[in-house]
Parts: C-alpha cells; structure tokens; sequence
C-alpha cells in the first residue's frame, strides 16, 4: 500500500507504465523508525535514499562550536539524503534524524543505479529531482544572503506552512539562523502588525 503513494509522487512528474511502476517497486524496503532516530550520520556514507510515507525528519550539520545548524525539514511524499555523499560515495558532512516516528520507502545506491538503467520513467523522474534539489538550494542561499530572519521566516511561513505546526520551535530557529528568543520576538512583531 506505501508503494502506491511513491508511483503517485512519481507519476506527477513522469508517466508510468504498470510495468514500470512493478519494477520501480521491487527496488524499494519499507522500513519504520522510532522518534530520534539516525537514519544519517555526519562522517558515514549516504547507502540509501528515503521516500518518506509517513513522519517528519530534519537534516543538519554541527557547526566548529559543536553545535547543530538544521538545514532541512522532510516529510511525507518527500525523498531525503545527503545528495553530495550518495551521489559521489564519499561521507557525508550531515546527518538526518527523525523528528517523530516514521516509516520510508528506502532504496540503496548500487540499487538505484540498477533501477535507473531499468526504468526510463525513474530515470526522467531522478532528473527532474536533482535539479529541483538544485532550485531549492539557490532559493535557500539566495534568502540567507539577501533576507533578514524576519523576512526568512515569512518566506517560509508563506512556502512551507506546515514546518510550523510539526517542528518543535527551537530547530526552526536553527533553520532561520537565530536564537529561539529572536524567533519568538520575529513572531511577536508580526501578529502585532497583523492585529494593527
């Protein structure tokens, strides 16, 4: 049943024969993770790729301080790695951590790579991720140059509406780069111009 909402994801960039859609399935393991969770750890090898079916996940870095800097919130009928590590097989500068219980779809690289050779429409469909992967990271370094927090925070809220509802206060500020008592005044000057 979790396989149909990974050919659904897919068949809205690509169509996908009943054949395809076999094959594209058999290439992928469900497996369940308890909250806190590491299904990444910075300095390991990216192996796999997740389809995220049901949960929420957050990717981060730890800064020279020791520090966490979160990065990237992932939830259902989303896929998540470390692109650079799994693509290039080297180790991976972060780590992906589940934030509530979650289930994936997950596929390894030697796997993929067979799938991708198998299957015109995967093929097509990992093309159009890895520039959308792409977008996003210019979008993402163009907001932390150019936009206060202020402004980051409302871009996000605008975009991303349901990172506020699942994600506990103090990974989004790591996400905005501020502390958690900036990002409750931010929230506090906006409802304030919001009611004025």
């Amino acid at each position: 049943m979790h396989h149909i909402d990974l050919i659904e994801t897919i068949k809205k960039e690509v169509p996908v024969t009943k054949l395809e859609a076999s094959i594209i399935q058999s290439f992928f393991t469900e497996k369940k993770y308890k909250r806190g969770a590491l299904l990444l750890q910075a300095g390991d090898v990216a192996h796999e790729v997740f389809f995220v079916v049901k949960g929420a996940l957050r990717q981060f870095y730890v800064d020279e301080g020791g520090h966490e800097r979160t990065c990237h919130f992932t939830f259902e009928k989303d896929f998540v790695t470390d692109l650079e590590s799994f693509s290039q097989q080297i180790k991976s500068p972060s780590s992906i951590k589940t934030l509530v219980n979650t289930t994936c779809l997950c596929i390894r690289h030697d796997e993929l790579k067979s799938l991708l050779n198998q299957s015109p429409a995967m093929a097509e469909f990992f093309r159009i991720c890895i520039q959308g992967v792409a977008a996003k990271s210019m979008q993402r370094t163009k907001s932390l140059l150019y936009f206060s927090p202020e402004k980051q925070f409302i871009e996000l809220l605008e975009e991303r509406p349901e990172i506020f509802r699942r994600v506990p206060q103090h990974y989004i500020a790591q996400y905005l780069g501020v502390a958690p008592e900036s990002l409750s005044r931010i929230k506090k000057r906006l409802m304030v111009q919001a009611k004025s």
